[in-house]
């Protein structure tokens, strides 16, 4: 999802004792418990400092995945399960990454050797590619292997003073319900030492996050407060990408052919990119010749970021707005826009809540009132593209049916994503003068 909410994350008042009892993965075997437990440590690292916390776990490999030092244990019984009570003192000094240890060459298994295989063959097969389009920043593996289920992506840093530098980011996708986490968890240590040695990539230029299912708020959540930014590039642009502190780079690496399409579409046009994220979307427009920029985003993080990487690109000024608002109130808000835009980018998430939206938005639910009240704001030769990342997502064509409706999620797949030809959903929408 492309879409952002603001989430506080201010340490809660008056230090306190909280216990939880999350899932073991007894009865509730298809959820991502590693995701789980590290959200909660996340949640106790950023919101309860001060706290002293216990966590009642049948599965202690889980606990370690949630970044804090336990300062003690008990050993204790849930009906016939075996449990470990896990206690916590949470304060800076028992923090600890969660990040998993390479495993030594001497003690990987045989699948260590067909990752490192596939790796390279991959790097191989797309770099004529790579250099025809220069793409600096790419998916190079994407669960290709099932025993190693991660998604690999590469970005090369575009500082003047270190041309060469590489940053990997590694996702770890949920392991499939019945999987021994003591397993998957020495698989994925393969799969990390393998991984920086394949691309020659130093420990501290390698970034490890858990890809999990998120809603509402959770999707958002701060992972760190860095606030490391690196530059890379995309199409001769500039843009600023954070690998720590969100689950998200800031640029959707899925949505690169979308973001050269709407450079194309943007000529001499008025463009609006609705969830505008860091407003990589309005720096292409831009940079294709738009007349104006307007990026709407209810978060101000986001915005500040938007702002930045338009300024790296010398776009700055009353041609290029940013709107710090809830798009669904602003565009019933928009009376001035109508049939202002040329073109228009609308990017929802699947699914948001925030404390400064009154309900909530889901977009299969709700892309009929989205996609007319966008329609209105267009101009009557304009064009909308609408995309999502919801997977099995249906488009009503049906309550649509006045507009002009072109699937273009073909079009807009990238080649490094061939492998995951869902990722994403693509359309362009334009007025139908015969409707």
């Amino acid at each position: 999802s492309s879409a952002s909410s603001e989430h506080a994350s201010n340490a809660a008042p008056c230090p306190g004792l909280l216990i939880a009892n999350p899932p073991y993965g007894e009865r509730i075997g298809a959820e991502d418990l590693a995701g789980l437990y590290r959200s909660l440590g996340a949640l106790l690292r950023a919101r309860f400092e001060g706290w002293r916390a216990a966590v009642l776990t049948g599965n202690p490999e889980l606990g370690k995945r949630m970044g804090l030092r336990a300062q003690r244990f008990h050993t204790l019984y849930n009906g016939p399960i075996e449990c470990r009570l896990l206690h916590f003192e949470v304060s800076p000094a028992a923090h600890v990454s969660d990040r998993p240890r390479p495993l030594p060459p001497a003690e990987r298994g045989p699948g260590a050797e067909m990752l490192a295989n596939r790796l390279r063959k991959n790097r191989k097969a797309l770099k004529k590619w790579l250099q025809q389009e220069d793409i600096g920043c790419y998916r190079l593996y994407d669960a290709d292997l099932p025993e190693y289920a991660l998604a690999v992506d590469l970005y090369q840093s575009a500082e003047p003073a270190t041309p060469q530098r590489r940053f990997v980011q590694v996702q770890e996708y949920a392991a499939p319900s019945g999987i021994d986490p003591k397993a998957a968890r020495r698989r994925l240590r393969e799969g990390i030492g393998v991984i920086a040695e394949v691309l020659e990539v130093p420990e501290h230029d390698l970034f490890f996050k858990v890809r999990q299912p998120q809603r509402g708020k959770a999707q958002y959540e701060r992972l760190a407060q860095t606030g490391h930014f690196h530059k890379v590039a995309e199409d001769s642009l500039t843009l600023l990408v954070n690998f720590e502190d969100y689950l998200d780079t800031g640029l959707f690496l899925d949505h690169r052919e979308t973001r050269r399409l709407i450079g194309r579409l943007a000529v001499d046009r008025h463009m609006l990119n609705l969830f505008g994220y860091t407003g990589v979307a309005s720096c292409h427009a831009a940079r294709g010749g738009a007349r104006s920029t307007t990026t709407v985003d209810l978060s101000k993080t986001y915005l500040d970021w938007a702002r930045r990487n338009l300024a790296l690109n010398g776009f700055s000024g009353r041609d290029h707005q940013l709107i710090q608002a809830n798009c669904l109130d602003w565009l019933e808000q928009a009376r001035a826009y109508r049939g202002h835009f040329g073109l228009i980018f609308l990017d929802p998430p699947t699914f948001s809540t925030s404390k400064r939206m009154s309900g909530t938005f889901d977009v299969e639910r709700d892309q009929v009132a989205l996609i007319r009240a966008a329609m209105a704001l267009l101009a009557p030769t304009g064009t909308l593209i609408f995309s999502t990342n919801k997977r099995r997502f249906k488009l009503d064509e049906q309550a649509l049916c006045d507009l002009a409706i072109e699937d273009i999620s073909a079009q807009t797949l990238p080649k490094d994503f061939a492998r995951n030809p869902h990722i994403h959903r693509c359309w362009r929408i334009r007025h139908n003068p015969d409707a």
